[in-house]
């Protein structure tokens, strides 16, 4: 916000009257000092600038600045570092398995890679979707008006690897977090277990460990899901 500063009038010194001998009166003088002026503006400047800068310190609402840049780069890394793995664990699993023995895999391995991800760094890492496998997964609001963005964005033809988002947010107990997501897209290996044509047998493995999924019928390129991460600030 701009600040209009205020000039300071000049002092005056009116000259003084006085008698001289035999009654003549004295010679009306005028007093120009313009160094007491100068310094008079000074002191009511660094007045001021005291007050303000007082001010601002003593505002107990005003929060740390972050470096988000920073927090995102770093969230970005676990993320890409974290699909990596998941690709490498199920691309074993399906080998070692098949898509059966692929599900119990992954109802262990997930929850086990986010702890390593959290133990290993100061973000907690969570995989979460629109139409989510595991209930436990569920979008929060925030989570949830990302997804729908992200979803809207690449019906519209946007990449998904130039699709990520970040913010600052409040909790509603005065927590400060970091957040960040990225977008989880439907590859190749997805569809056995996540597309429109899943075997029979892998539905019931898949009803055997999630009663309630929703997360099947997705085609090529569609958003399965996203990383979600959160760090702590305060």
């Amino acid at each position: 916000m701009a600040t209009t500063q205020r000039g300071l009038n000049p002092v005056r010194c009116p000259g003084r009257k006085g008698a001289g001998k035999g009654g003549t009166a004295m010679k009306r003088v005028k007093l120009h000092r313009p160094g007491i002026n100068a310094l008079a503006m000074v002191l009511a400047c660094a007045v001021i600038v005291a007050a303000v800068t007082g001010r601002a310190q003593q505002l107990p609402d005003q929060a740390p600045i972050v470096d988000t840049a920073a927090r995102a780069a770093k969230a970005r890394s676990l993320a890409h570092a974290y699909s990596e793995k998941l690709r490498a664990n199920l691309a074993q699993a399906l080998k070692e398995g098949g898509p059966v023995g692929a599900i119990g895999a992954c109802n262990i391995l997930a929850p086990e890679m986010n702890t390593s991800v959290t133990d290993e760094s100061t973000f907690e890492i969570a995989r979460t979707a629109l139409r989510v496998r595991n209930p436990d997964n569920a979008p929060d609001a925030w989570e949830q008006a990302t997804l729908e963005m992200f979803q809207k964005a690449l019906i519209g033809g946007a990449d998904p690897k130039t699709l990520e988002t970040n913010d600052v947010v409040t909790t509603k107990e005065g927590q400060r977090l970091f957040r960040y997501m990225r977008p989880i897209t439907m590859h190749e290996p997805c569809l056995v277990c996540h597309g429109s044509n899943v075997a029979q047998d892998v539905k019931a493995e898949i009803a055997k460990y999630y009663p309630d999924d929703k997360a099947t019928g997705f085609n090529l390129g569609e958003l399965r899901g996203a990383f979600s991460l959160v760090q702590q600030l305060d």
